[in-house]
């Protein structure tokens, strides 16, 4: 059967009653659908007769039931609060209904009158949605870029629980600008601190603008000085040595990389210059290392990283699968010889977890450490790559410089085939 009617996709503006054509609309439809809160309000103000379908989870039980009201020949409208395709129900409809089927009607967005309220300029602000989100990772990328974002929250992700997520990463000289019930006479705007808004309690209703001080060292950057780190005891992986490590990773920017036996998380914090939209996880056991980490992570702005304070292989189980894997310690022979004291299950732990058609890059020194990770990938099957680095350094030596040798470096290289390989 044909629907000569688009499904009406409504955008209400916050506080205003809708004008006299989008009333219009709305006294068309035979079937009207929204948020309990909407439909109260429109109920109200058109005076419709309409059938109401709640939207609510799961949607696809409220889709059917728009499309049973069109099988029938009954106009259709869906109300939403702002622009209905800015992190609205309009992208979902057009998903399931077909782009000739929806006819979106958009309004002031609520990132928008709270920019207004503030006098805040918002060409180039971030917006991110919280909306049954788990994973923060759009927020920190949109911090690390800008170091401001708005966001939409949810009754898990609320402003006081947004504000302890960003003090777990440090970063606590941020501002909060909580707008709750915009448009209503229960409006009310708060400029908080961190600290302050973990402790508070906020309606269900808000958007929230957040700001970051500028930091001294910007953002994550390739090749940054040895000396720019916090370290113990010289423990770092050299920076000629770290720009051909990422180099070799050939990291996309939405990959999820772990940082195995993190040591100084140097590559983990340069990492996140090239995994722009993905996630980085330093895993070292040492808790006096994972504080010098988390140091790395707060002055460079690393806020894709996440401290993993746990001992190899062990820590796995609690990861996503990793697009890529940087070994940097713990492959010695035995537990004995690891620096970062993991078990010898390190690496059979991490190729079996490395997600198909991705990449593996190892460090190694000793000699015994490359025969075997040789062994164990050329057992996988897997085509693996070996380069040789010995970087020279200038000193001054003086009144001219001097050139010293580092240690040689082996990286070797593997990528997991998409396919298994037949034994």
């Amino acid at each position: 059967m044909s629907h000569p009617d688009p499904i009406e996709v409504i955008g209400l503006t916050i506080g205003d009653a809708p004008d006299a054509a989008v009333l219009a609309r709305i006294r068309n439809a035979d079937a009207l659908a929204g948020g309990e809160r909407l439909l109260a309000q429109v109920s109200r103000l058109a005076g419709t007769t309409a059938e109401s379908i709640v939207l609510k989870t799961p949607l696809e039980e409220v889709f059917a039931a728009i499309a049973r009201a069109r099988d029938q020949g009954r106009r259709v409208a869906v109300l939403a609060d702002g622009d209905p395709l800015f992190f609205g129900i309009g992208a979902r409809l057009i998903e399931y209904f077909g782009q000739d089927a929806v006819r979106v009607t958009p309004a002031v967005t609520a990132v928008a009158a709270a920019c207004a309220r503030l006098s805040i300029p918002w060409h180039d602000l971030p917006a991110v949605s919280l909306h049954g989100r788990g994973d923060l990772t759009p927020l920190f990328a949109a911090l690390r870029l800008k170091g401001r974002a708005a966001v939409y929250t949810d009754a898990v992700n609320s402003p006081d629980a947004l504000a302890r997520r960003l003090l777990d990463l440090d970063i606590a000289e941020a501002a909060l600008w909580i707008l709750e019930n915009m448009g209503t006479p229960d409006e009310r705007i708060r400029a908080v601190s961190l600290r302050e808004a973990a402790g508070l309690t906020f309606s269900p209703l808000n958007v929230v603008i957040v700001e970051t001080s500028p930091a001294q060292n910007g953002v994550p950057v390739l090749g940054r000085p040895d000396d720019f780190y916090e370290r113990q005891n010289g423990l770092i992986t050299k920076w000629p040595v770290r720009a051909c490590a990422l180099a070799a990773l050939r990291l996309p920017p939405d990959c999820v990389l772990w940082d195995v036996g993190a040591g100084s998380g140097a590559v983990s914090v340069e990492a996140c210059a090239l995994v722009r939209t993905g996630r980085v996880f330093a895993v070292e056991r040492d808790p006096d290392r994972c504080r010098l980490i988390r140091e790395n992570r707060k002055r460079s702005r690393a806020w894709l990283m996440e401290v993993v304070q746990a001992t190899a292989p062990e820590a796995f189980a609690a990861l996503p699968d990793p697009d890529r894997i940087f070994l940097g310690g713990g492959l010695g022979g035995n537990r004995s010889e690891s620096r970062g004291g993991e078990s010898p299950q390190l690496l059979a732990e991490a190729c079996s977890r490395l997600k198909p058609g991705g990449r593996l890059a190892a460090n190694v020194v000793l000699l015994s450490s490359l025969h075997a990770v040789l062994h164990h990938l050329n057992g996988l099957g897997w085509p693996v790559e070996i380069a040789q680095i010995q970087a020279n350094l200038s000193s001054p030596l003086g009144s001219d410089t001097r050139l010293g040798a580092q240690h040689p470096v082996f990286i070797v290289c593997a990528d997991k085939p998409v396919t298994d390989i037949p034994g």
